[in-house]
């Protein structure tokens, strides 16, 4: 099964400034999902992220190995770290109508191919992974500004 949800945003940041004064009221999802293998391990990670989420929006953090399309919703949120992570969202049926790419940031081993933008050999090979599958991902930190599209970075 199939479930289109509203939005999925890579950020190594996760829940952070841009995330909750931006793209909250931006999208206004009924639901912030975090999807990653670490943080859904980290209670005290999940503890301080869940102290900005708006009282009104449901937080739930999984596992790459718990998500699947039946845990979202047509007004999800998704947040996760890496094309890694949001790749495993696709495998498990999980279909953004706005796949979005904010900040990946310099690491040891990952190159700037754009402001903000940096990526190792496994961030590529996801990243073509991504795009094989026909989703359209576009580089966008803020929604003030204008989104670029990954193949045209790549």
């Amino acid at each position: 099964m199939t479930t289109e949800t509203a939005f999925l945003r890579i950020d190594d940041r996760l829940v952070h400034g841009q995330v909750i004064v931006g793209w909250l009221p931006e999208i206004k999802p009924d639901r912030l999902v975090v999807v990653n293998d670490k943080i859904s391990e980290d209670f005290m990670r999940q503890e301080l992220m869940a102290l900005s989420v708006p009282p009104e929006i449901d937080l739930q953090f999984y596992s790459t190995a718990e998500i699947d399309d039946q845990k979202v919703s047509q007004t999800s949120f998704i947040l996760v770290v890496s094309p890694r992570d949001a790749w495993a969202c696709l495998e498990k049926g999980i279909k953004p109508r706005r796949f979005n790419i904010g900040g990946m940031h310099s690491r040891d081993n990952k190159e700037e191919i754009f402001e903000a933008l940096h990526l190792d050999n496994e961030d590529r090979k996801y990243f073509e992974k991504i795009l094989d599958s026909g989703a359209m991902p576009v580089f966008q930190p803020t929604p003030q500004n204008e989104p670029v599209p990954l193949g045209d970075i790549l």
